[in-house]
């Protein structure tokens, strides 16, 4: 399968690489129907996040369809068109359990997808813990109208939540005549 992957810094390529297979129980197997960039991979290309593991096929934001499932898997099956979670974990250690997600203590949390396993940006991607990590896309939301949801969304959201923050944000683009376009500014 054809994946964009991160070289050393400075250097992305599309390679040739092995499609994913299940490695736990609790793992699913989602082809990919369409995925986005993020800033987050740029980061990892400019060399700002050094736990980005060169070899990498990079991505974060996508949706797919479910092609098969660990047999731990409850929540999705093969076929469920779903989004894709930011961020993969466990959903039993203690940031988990108080919803830091972000912090999950498993390797295989937290933002791992695109940055220390293999990501999205791809025909096919692993997704650790599938029954917190993806979302069945209801019928009548398109791909374009779900992308949104996995990352760009709950980012703008996340920052519409932080009074101080959406106001610098509101303030900054509306000095420099500039719409908002960014997730935070549009949430805001």
């Amino acid at each position: 399968m054809l994946a964009y992957t991160y070289i050393k810094q400075g250097t992305f390529a599309l390679m040739e690489k092995p499609k994913p297979t299940l490695l736990d129980d609790r793992d699913a197997i989602v082809r990919v129907t369409l995925s986005s960039i993020c800033t987050s991979d740029l980061h990892i290309k400019h060399g700002s996040v050094p736990r980005a593991v060169p070899g990498i096929t990079v991505g974060h934001e996508m949706v797919g369809v479910v092609e098969e499932v660990g047999s731990a898997v409850t929540t999705v099956r093969p076929g469920d068109r779903v989004t894709v979670n930011v961020e993969t974990f466990c959903g039993e250690c203690f940031f988990c359990q108080h919803g830091w997600v972000n912090n999950c203590t498993d390797p295989n949390g937290g933002w791992a997808l695109g940055c220390r396993i293999d990501g999205g940006q791809a025909e096919y991607v692993r997704v650790p813990y599938a029954d917190q990590g993806l979302n069945k896309i209801p019928a009548g939301v398109t791909d374009q109208q779900a992308l949104f949801v996995g990352d760009i969304l709950a980012t703008g959201y996340w920052a519409a939540g932080i009074p101080r923050l959406a106001t610098k944000i509101r303030c900054w683009s509306s000095e420099r005549g500039l719409p908002a376009c960014a997730p935070s500014s549009v949430c805001c």
